[in-house]
């Protein structure tokens, strides 16, 4: 069996769990059933060797550019190196025979990090370092445009996948090391991350169901990733609207956006929507909880406390699934 076909029906009868079409044993025997062995090891050394090539040459470009001082002369030079790496990507990402799949989705990651780059040297030509923080946001978003529109050009999902990233992150969303073990995220705007989640809800929705049954029917699973980064993004940022001691109106909402979550997946028998709703309605109650109890438990009391919560809703939860699934 071809490896697109492998992939194709692995894809399919996720597809039919999630719709509630099949349950998740006979999802378990049908996966085990078309898994290739040995494809991860081989996929990850392609990558890692790309990447090692990648790197050496971009140390050669830089070295060149680092000797002219000329920041335009590294955007030239990163520029071209990006175009012919979207080029040889693309033709082998949508090679009919598949023969170098892995390389080609590698090549375009590598041409979209590069107009990234040759953006930024760009700016930095023309404008100097000034700026540089704001810039990078709008950089971010032509990135994704790129991406976007090579996905569809190509019927690629990965660049799709890329482009959301960036277009979200664009829009306000980082994360950092703080040290010490320790990651901080924040949303710049999360009120408007939230409706633009919402936005790329109703979209992934209206495209799987509208869009990938008509006109775009070879870009099947391009909803879905809106669906996906869109209840992720919703969630988040209804999250962080009510840390820190935020109105009671954004814990109502937050709680009622989980609950929507699960009654939405229930009806559409939609399993994103229906797992996104328990993990956020979940994070919810725990950070009340944390909010409430913290300095007012001893912290043996605390843990056990929640993580018998955490077992008695996962049984409320498993013991509700097994039902409707009879």
């Amino acid at each position: 069996m071809l490896p697109t076909t492998r992939e194709l029906l692995t894809r399919e009868v996720t597809d039919w769990h999630q719709q509630g079409l099949i349950n998740r044993p006979l999802l378990d025997l049908l996966l085990a059933r078309y898994a290739t062995h040995g494809r991860f090891l081989a996929a990850l050394l392609k990558w890692l060797g790309l990447f090692a090539i990648f790197q050496l040459g971009l140390a050669v470009l830089v070295f060149i550019a680092m000797m002219a001082e000329s920041a335009l002369l590294a955007a030239l030079l990163l520029g071209g190196v990006g175009v012919g790496l979207w080029w040889f990507g693309v033709q082998w990402a949508t090679d009919p025979r598949q023969r170098h799949p892995f390389t080609g989705s590698a090549m375009i990651t590598a041409s979209l990090a590069a107009a990234f780059g040759t953006f930024v040297l760009l700016h930095i030509a023309l404008n100097g370092d000034d700026a540089m923080g704001r810039i990078i946001p709008t950089i971010m978003l032509l990135t994704g445009i790129l991406g976007a529109l090579t996905a569809y050009r190509y019927r690629l999902r990965w660049p799709l996948l890329l482009a959301l990233l960036l277009f979200f992150h664009g829009l306000g969303a980082w994360h950092a090391y703080g040290g010490r073990g320790a990651y901080f995220a924040n949303i710049q705007d999360p009120k408007l991350m939230a409706l633009t989640a919402l936005v790329a809800i109703l979209f992934g929705l209206w495209h799987e169901r509208r869009l990938e049954t008509g006109p775009l029917r070879r870009c099947a699973g391009f909803g879905g990733l809106y669906l996906i980064f869109g209840l992720l993004y919703l969630n988040l940022s209804l999250w962080f609207l009510t840390l820190f001691g935020r109105p009671l109106d954004w814990i109502l909402a937050f709680t009622a956006a989980g609950i929507a979550q699960i009654i939405a997946g229930a009806r559409l028998r939609d399993a994103r929507f229906t797992g996104f709703g328990i993990v956020f309605l979940a994070i919810d109650l725990y950070t009340r909880f944390f909010e409430h109890f913290w300095d007012r438990l001893a912290l043996g009391v605390f843990f056990l406390v929640a993580g018998a919560l955490a077992m008695a809703f996962g049984y409320i939860f498993e013991r509700q699934t097994h039902a409707e699934q009879r």
